[in-house]
């Protein structure tokens, strides 16, 4: 049995059964790291080289443009869609004390691009975040307009764009369609997380209205691409630090479950799957989010303290996962040979019976190139069913 990537990739989210091989998911390299630096100027760069051109984009290569380092790792899905500018920007000036910097208004968060330290490339950076009152707030809001008020109408979302988008990856991979705004990243880099915390506790009603807001502007997008006939969405919300999670679980059943749960209904009203991805510890909070109606979590840093095997134990039967191999740790610091344990020590404790995309707990950043050619053969050696381990 071989299957397309397309199969391999729905099969591995309904958990009906194994596939014929684990999928991959990579969530990217750091593109101002020193491993994309490195992979620039690789004979797997030149071997992997591929453009796929588009057909409605004014922009050159912006249909799906240069899928190289895809197809480096033989990625199986990927969050990657036609569509750009699908919410007009608005920017202003950032406080005197941050030079240089700008606030993105809808969500109050301020952004600066610095150059990084090891490859001196430009990064954009999150400085602060301006929305400290519901007063700042609702000004900001009414001088600029909401999240919601900056959705581009004049971005087509045709299933003719869809389809034959999918159609020109289908080689390749099988796209996802990404978000337009994080809940709790926008929550709390905006009004920067003590405010958070206070504002749910002394200003809880309009603390709904905000995340009532955010949630508003996904669920518009999720029904334009459901006109366009996406299978999967692509949701990315950090909710974890290392250790702990950002909000305590009752402020996270309280304030973001219920608009979870509307976003998520509203893309399994369509047959749609969710993807999350979230950084950081979510184990205590993933039994919510299931419950809530996530198909699949990604990331699963076990750096975090996440643990994929106790997971998999508890909810396996109604969540897949989709990473969990450790980037900040093994693949940053290890041998060749503990970055190939690694890979096998996630495959055991994730894929057995399906329901599990084998790729990193985030994003490649400053790692050894030995590492990262020891990473790809390692998945690709025991990604076959059935398991031998």
């Amino acid at each position: 049995m071989v299957l397309s990537k397309r199969e391999r990739v729905i099969r591995t989210l309904e958990r009906d059964d194994e596939p014929d091989i684990i999928p991959i998911h990579y969530l990217g390299f750091e593109r101002t790291g020193t491993s994309y630096q490195e992979f620039l100027e690789s004979d797997e760069y030149k071997e992997n080289e591929t453009y796929i051109e588009n057909s409605f984009s004014k922009e050159d290569f912006r249909w799906a443009g240069n899928i190289t380092e895809l197809r480096f790792w033989n990625v199986d899905t990927h969050a990657i869609d036609p569509w750009r500018r699908r919410l007009k920007g608005s920017m202003a000036p950032g406080p005197p004390e941050h030079p240089g910097s700008f606030i993105a208004t809808p969500t109050g968060r301020i952004w600066k691009m610095v150059d990084q330290v090891e490859t001196g490339k430009p990064f954009m950076w999150y400085i602060d975040g301006v929305f400290h009152t519901p007063e700042i707030v609702k000004s900001y809001w009414d001088e600029y307009g909401k999240p919601s008020d900056f959705i581009n109408d004049e971005v087509n979302y045709s299933p003719k764009i869809w389809d034959e988008f999918v159609e020109s990856l289908s080689q390749y991979l099988y796209p996802m369609a990404r978000s337009v705004i994080a809940l709790n990243d926008a929550l709390h880099e905006g009004m920067t997380p003590s405010r958070v915390v206070y504002l749910m506790r002394k200003h809880p009603k309009f603390m709904h209205e905000v995340l009532t807001e955010y949630a508003n502007t996904n669920i518009e997008m999720i029904k334009r691409y459901a006109e366009a006939g996406v299978d999967i969405w692509f949701y990315l919300d950090d909710l974890g630090m290392k250790g702990r999670s950002i909000l305590s679980l009752e402020n996270f059943q309280k304030f973001l479950i219920p608009q979870y749960k509307r976003m998520f209904q509203e893309c399994h009203k369509h047959g749609m799957f969710v993807v999350q991805h979230s950084c950081g510890y979510v184990d205590k909070l993933l039994p919510d989010m299931v419950d809530a109606g996530l198909d699949c979590i990604q990331t699963l840093e076990p750096a975090a303290g996440v643990d994929l095997a106790h997971l998999k134990e508890t909810l396996g039967d109604k969540v897949s996962f989709m990473g969990g191999m450790d980037a900040t740790r093994t693949l940053s610091f290890g041998t060749p040979k503990e970055v190939e344990e690694e890979v096998k020590r996630c495959i055991k404790a994730a894929a057995y019976g399906g329901g599990y995309f084998a790729g990193p707990s985030h994003n490649i950043l400053n790692v050894p190139w030995e590492n990262i050619l020891a990473f790809r053969a390692a998945i690709e050696k025991h990604r076959k069913y059935p398991l031998n381990l």
